[in-house]
């Protein structure tokens, strides 16, 4: 049998796999992944797992597939869910070029814009939208009209990826978010979920607190009708 699967493992800890996708990895032959992730899972699934390089995502796409053509069951894993700026899209168009019948299946994971949102309280209650400040997913003018529009459109925001390379495009998104609004959006920001170092802020956009924001953030912003609980919990009200 030969099968590829491509699975969403959220945080990456075992407690935070769905009962399908660890049915999937203990069902599979061969396990690939990133060094992060081994680090992990290791303890779970060792004998199976073939790390390589964080940043090696070509290489890891192309060993999974490799190794499922040659009548294996793989599983490849991406962090969050695979759908979602990750490794899906990456090996559909690999296997599209691809002249075989190989069996695909994707099991979707927990992303960080649902895992942070449970952190901070319930921030996404209502319609949100996702932007990643990546320069990968667009130049300054894609990131300048998608915040444009959602701030216009009083969505909640989530924003992946806020310093990729650097904080420049996050600061592009600041200013546009505070001359569009009338008040001073409450934000909140989930960093290293999952991880030991995990914490959260809630603050205001204006006290953005840059110094604290890393690769590993998840920052939300709230619409008009954002509040803050007691407790300091954000809360989209649903009516």
């Amino acid at each position: 049998m030969k099968k590829l699967y491509i699975v969403g493992v959220g945080s990456g800890n075992f407690e935070d796999l769905t009962i399908k996708a660890n049915k999937v990895l203990m069902e599979s032959e061969f396990i690939y992944c990133d060094e992060l992730l081994y680090q992990k899972l290791c303890l779970y699934f060792n004998d199976k797992l073939l790390p390589n390089s964080y940043n090696a995502t070509n290489e890891r796409c192309n060993n999974a597939i490799l190794k499922a053509l040659k009548n294996n069951v793989v599983s490849i894993l991406g962090s969050g869910d695979t759908g979602i700026y990750g490794i899906s899209n990456i090996i559909l168009d690999k296997l599209d070029k691809i002249d075989d019948t190989l069996e695909l299946e994707i099991i979707p994971g927990i992303t960080s814009a649902i895992s942070g949102a449970a952190l901070l309280g319930s921030p996404l209650t209502k319609d949100f939208v996702v932007i990643s400040l990546s320069n990968n997913f667009g130049n300054k003018q894609d990131i300048e009209k998608k915040v444009r529009y959602a701030a216009l459109a009083n969505f909640n925001i989530v924003f992946y990826s806020p310093c990729n390379p650097d904080i420049s495009n996050l600061l592009l998104a600041k200013e546009i978010l505070l001359s569009v609004k009338k008040e001073d959006p409450i934000i909140g920001i989930a960093n290293n979920i999952g991880c030991k170092e995990e914490n959260i802020i809630v603050t205001n956009l204006s006290k953005l607190p840059y110094n604290r924001i890393h690769s590993f953030s998840t920052i939300f912003v709230g619409n008009s009708q954002m509040k803050l609980t007691k407790n300091r919990k954000m809360n989209s009200p649903l009516y």
